[in-house]
């Protein structure tokens, strides 16, 4: 099971990530979580352009399908604002969940969309 915590920057992504993980791990289940900020600073991916960000996502993506299928639940903690890019994330994994954050900000000319009620009840 991969979990996306999803939002704009600021909204509390990561703070929620890892108080759900510590929760998990408390009730002795297997959990990992990934971070936007600390993926993106690892993999040294400093492109924000649409282009860059796919990259990013699909990278995180994948290292969350190879978790997952070693018997993880994957917390993942990303800014994904475009509804074709969270879709094109979910490919990847077996079962996932969708959480979204309100709040936050978004960089400038940007826009996000907000996942819908069928997005965030989706298990896929």
């Amino acid at each position: 099971m991969v979990i996306l915590i999803t939002g704009k920057a600021g909204a509390g992504k990561t703070h929620y990530g890892v108080a759900l993980y510590k929760e998990l791990k408390e009730e002795g289940i297997k959990a990992v979580h990934l971070d936007g900020d600390v993926f993106r600073s690892v993999k040294q991916n400093q492109d924000f352009s649409d282009e860059g960000r796919i990259k990013n996502l699909t990278e995180a993506a994948e290292v969350a399908a190879a978790l997952e299928k070693q018997g993880n639940v994957v917390i993942m903690s990303f800014i994904a604002p475009k509804l074709e890019w969270r879709n094109m994330m979910r490919l990847h994994w077996r079962m996932s969940k969708v959480i979204y954050i309100p709040g936050g900000t978004l960089w400038e000319g940007s826009e996000y969309e907000k996942p819908d009620e069928l997005e965030l009840v989706r298990t896929i």
